[in-house]
Order: C-alpha cells, then structure tokens, then sequence
C-alpha cells in the first residue's frame, strides 16, 4: 500500500573514479557515458571558459558582493528590484564571458522552521534554471550564508553545506532511465525532444571562504549521487522495465566488488508470505528475493564486538494492484513507486560499492514481488504460517508490502542472532497514513523497545536532516499490537488491523507490531536474554512527488550515519 499524490585519502577515490579537471578536454567530457552521474569539476576561476552560465545559491545578495565579476550585476539587479533576495533570478553579467548568471536564493536560515533543505531546494532550482535557458555548463558558487555566522546549526557546518548544495544541484540533472535508453523510432511524428543527458559538465567553484577540501567534498557528492541515481532508476521507472527480472539484471551490471550479490525465486518453504502475494503472477513478473552482503575491511585498533552489523530488508512491490483487494477509482496509478525501499536499499550498496567504509558490515534484502489480481491470486479469508512459525489470517490482500517483507525481517533476525551489534531496519512505501499523518516529504520512524533505549529513531533524524531527509518518529503503543490479534482458533494474527468505528487508527505503527510479532522479534524485545534493535521507516509520503523524481529516501540518512563520519569532519547528534 504506498501513498499517492569520501575516502580516507584523495588517491583511494581517484582509484575508483578520477573527478575530470576544469583543463579536461571537450572530448574526453563527451565519452561520459549517460548511465552513470556527471563527475563534478572543481575550479577556482570563476570566469573560466570551460562554463556557459554561473548558478549563484546565497542567503543575501550583499554576502555575495565579494565575488568581484559579479558585484556590478548583483548590486543594479537588487536596487532595481525590491523582491530581489527571494526566487530565482536570471541576470545578464557582461563580466562572465558566458554573459548569464542565475541567483537563486535559499531565504533567511535563521527561522525555527528552516533547515538543510533550503540549501538543497536553491540549487536544485537555480541549475534547473540554468538549464531552462539553455546552459549545458553551469558552474554552481555557493555563496557565504550568513546565518552560519551566528547560529551554530550543524546543517551549516561547510562541509554540509557545501555537500547538501551539490546534492540538490544533481537532483536537477537526474535524467529518467528510460529517457536515458530511449530512440525515437524513425518516422515519428511525435515533435516532444528527448533529453537524454541535461548537462555536459557540472562545475563547482572552490574560490569561496569554505575552508573544505573541495576535491574530497565533489568526489563524494558524486559517489551519493550514483547511490540515488540507482534507487531512482529502480523506484521511478515503469513496473516492466523494472519488473522484478530486470532489477536483478540492472543490479548484477551496477554492484561490483567487494558487494556480493545472490538472488534467488520467492521460496514458498523460505518465504511463505512473501511467496503467497507472487503466487498470483505469470512468469514475466514472477519474484525474486535478492540478498547483498558488504564486509567493510577492519582496523587492527577496533574491537570487533564494536563493529555495527546492519540488516536491511527494502520493499519491491513492483506493481501493486491491491490483489483481490482490487485498488479501484482511479487509485492504483503511481503503485510502480511501490518498490522504493528495496531501490533505496540497492542505492545505498552502489555507494558501499564506491566508497569502501571501514569497520562496517551490511546486509540487505529486497523482497521483490508484484502484487497482481488473476485466477491463482491470494485472497482474504486464507491462513499461511510465517517463517517464524505464526499463523497468519489474511483480511486485506492490499496490505502486501508487509507480508513480503516479514518472512526476509525473520531471516535477517535469524542471521542478527549469530553476530556482534546488530541493528535491524525495514524500508518500505507501506501506508497512506503516514502521509496523513506526517504530509508529503516526511519519512514515520518507528522504534522497537531495544532500539528506542539506543535512541536509534533521534540518531536517524538527525543523520538525515543534515542533508536535507526529514524524519519525523513515532511510538509502537499496546493498541497496536492488540489491533493485529485474532479472536478464533484458527490464527494467532491478522495482516491488517481491525477497524474501530468503521476506521483504521494508528496505521503506519500497527503495521511494524504485525512484522514484530509474525517475524518472531516480539521473543527479542527489551525483557529478554538477546535482545535486538529494529527500526521501521516509512517513506511512503517521503519518496517523491508523482509524476516526478524519486528522492531516493533514505539513502542519504544511511550514508550520513554509517559512511560520511569515517569519510570527513561530520556532526554528531548533541546528546
């Protein structure tokens, strides 16, 4: 169910992929091949001829009066125009050799409200303008930001300001995968171009006061970007190019050494409630469970018992229909975003795959399974017996999501139990109620007790928030496990919770006490001998505007708690 609407040193990441240099020659920019993201170019003059147009992304227009080729331009613009230090603005700068300067401007940073998304947003709004009026070759100047002067907010700090603006200027030059494989055929008449690469190069001006080391800053902006531009790829595209088959495909050609890669089908003795939603599709969607495994090298210092084993288990639901429970009325269009937490999952091994993070071990599965309506679907009224020994009675054939991921949450419990600090989490679009409750671009986080002591759901807010991911947390609460209990012989659960007055409360928790409980965590809790730490997320309202871009939620939370402190000077949470 979804709801609608870099390395420790500069040689190890140039050995996985030289950032091209602002001397790079035209030729060698246009063998880039079109798969993967544009490699930054870093330079330090800010009237270089390798750029068509100058993004400038500022708080206040007087901060960036210290950018001399800019200062004329910049103060006429703001004494002509009151509104100036708001929007996006195109200029004309006769002291650009490519005469074009947009401004796009984050707005004040110092309100309670604001946060790294304002940063984010502004470039992405200002190369999309660029690229509106035709540039090929922006160069993107983050500006001073005031507000970082007086306010110690840890999305300020430079190095995540200067890595949160690049972010958001990638986000604008994502390109569809399909738009990206896609030839007209000849003899169309269909006129609508195909942009199939939006820009050439994307420059980044290093000839600020950010005292960052800009190389290291664009190598691993680049590194994240292929991480979402996989999930992208994955979560946005159409239910067949992304059929469970083809993600299997396009992941043995994206994820390299040292991540390890197995899949196999949905196993009706493995996975049995996984396997009773695939049962009702023909062979061209029929499912896979894909299992990856990165074992980070140790360093000879650290106790091994310290090193975090993380689990993670993605929903696939390539396409859900609703099941026998068919979706009606016009609200089963945008369901192929329903397979955006296995896309996560997958995106965030392609950033294992570049980065190579130290003293980290990763293990993820993703249920890929499409939930179709035919002669051998799963209906309501059926009982299947989980992995972990639970019956379950179906009720509600639409409340799939969970059902194929309880039975990989069991296998990973299982795997959890055998080694040192392990930390178990789901992602999944899995409710329109988060969206309800939360609105659109918030992702629910819901803790067990093992993990609510570890204080797990603050330290994902905080990782996500400081490039621009917003979490907001939830509680599990006894109404949520009571709302999944059964009163007959027959079975101990149901998949969805009753309704209570003809409604459905507390949606998006009860759903992860049924995965508590059907997967056997609920013998793992905090009053007993081996507890272990599980966190949900829903990103079902955090995945991305449809029609639109996938965010690639929560990729960027993940690398910002597990990767980027190994990599760099990162903040901590204040206790």
């Amino acid at each position: 169910m979804l709801f609608h609407s870099l390395f420790r040193s500069s040689s190890r990441f140039f050995c996985i992929s030289r950032i091209v240099c602002s001397n790079t020659s035209r030729s060698i920019v246009a063998a880039m091949t079109h798969r993967e993201s544009i490699r930054p170019v870093v330079t330090s003059d800010l009237c270089s001829q390798d750029f068509d147009s100058v993004v400038l992304v500022v708080e206040d227009v007087s901060d960036a009066f210290s950018f001399t080729p800019l200062f004329e331009t910049l103060q006429e613009a703001s004494q002509v125009n009151q509104k100036f230090s708001s929007d996006v603005h195109t200029l004309t700068c006769r002291s650009l050799p490519s005469k074009r300067l947009v401004v796009s401007f984050t707005g004040h940073l110092d309100q309670d409200i604001d946060d790294a998304r304002r940063i984010t947003e502004a470039s992405t709004k200002g190369i999309s303008q660029a690229i509106k009026i035709g540039s090929k070759r922006p160069l993107l100047l983050l500006g001073p930001l005031k507000t970082a002067k007086k306010l110690e907010h840890s999305w300020l700090e430079p190095s995540v300001s200067c890595l949160a603006s690049l972010l958001g200027a990638f986000h604008a030059l994502y390109v569809p995968l399909e738009v990206r494989e896609f030839d007209r055929p000849e003899g169309s008449t269909c006129t609508k171009p195909i942009q199939s690469q939006k820009a050439e190069v994307l420059g980044w001006f290093s000839g600020t006061h950010y005292a960052v080391d800009h190389e290291k800053i664009t190598g691993l902006a680049w590194c994240l970007e292929e991480g979402l531009r996989v999930a992208r790829d994955i979560g946005g595209s159409d239910p067949e190019r992304m059929s469970a088959k083809n993600i299997v495909t396009y992941l043995q050609k994206e994820l390299t050494e040292p991540v390890q890669m197995t899949d196999c089908p949905v196993d009706r003795g493995l996975y049995p409630l996984a396997a009773i939603v695939d049962r009702g599709n023909n062979e061209r969607h029929r499912g896979h469970v894909v299992h990856l495994e990165y074992n980070g090298s140790t360093e000879s210092q650290i106790d091994p018992q310290q090193i975090v084993n993380l689990f993670l288990v993605g929903k696939g639901v390539t396409y859900d229909t609703g099941g026998s429970d068919l979706k009606v009325g016009g609200i089963m269009a945008t369901m192929h975003r329903d397979k955006c937490g296995a896309a996560a999952v997958a995106g965030f091994f392609k950033i294992l795959n570049l980065l190579k993070p130290k003293n980290l071990k990763v293990h993820g599965t993703l249920g890929l399974v499409r939930n179709s309506i035919g002669e051998n679907a799963y209906v309501s009224d059926e009982i299947v017996t989980s992995r972990a020994g639970v019956r379950v009675r179906v009720n509600n054939t639409d409340a799939e999501g969970r059902m194929v991921m309880t039975d990989l949450l069991c296998e990973a419990k299982e795997k959890a139990l055998k080694v040192s600090n392990p930390r178990l989490l789901t992602i999944a679009t899995l409710t329109g109620h988060v969206g309800l409750c939360y609105g659109l671009g918030y992702t629910g986080i819901v803790c067990n007790g093992p993990a609510k002591e570890l204080r797990e759901d603050y330290d994902y807010q905080f990782a996500g928030s400081l490039l621009g991911e917003m979490h907001e947390i939830s509680t599990l609460r006894r109404e949520d496990y009571d709302a999944h209990k059964t009163d007959e012989e027959y079975s101990d659960l149901l998949n969805s919770a009753r309704l209570i007055g003809g409604k459905r409360s507390r949606g998006h928790q009860s759903p992860v006490a049924f995965m508590i409980i059907a997967s056997g965590l609920d013998s793992h809790l905090k009053n007993t001998e081996k507890p272990l730490a599980y966190t949900h997320m829903d990103i079902a309202s955090s995945n991305g505007p449809c029609p639109g871009i996938p965010t690639g939620t929560p990729i960027l939370t993940l690398a910002s708690r597990y990767i980027l402190p190994e990599q760099m000077k990162w903040p901590n949470r204040k206790v």
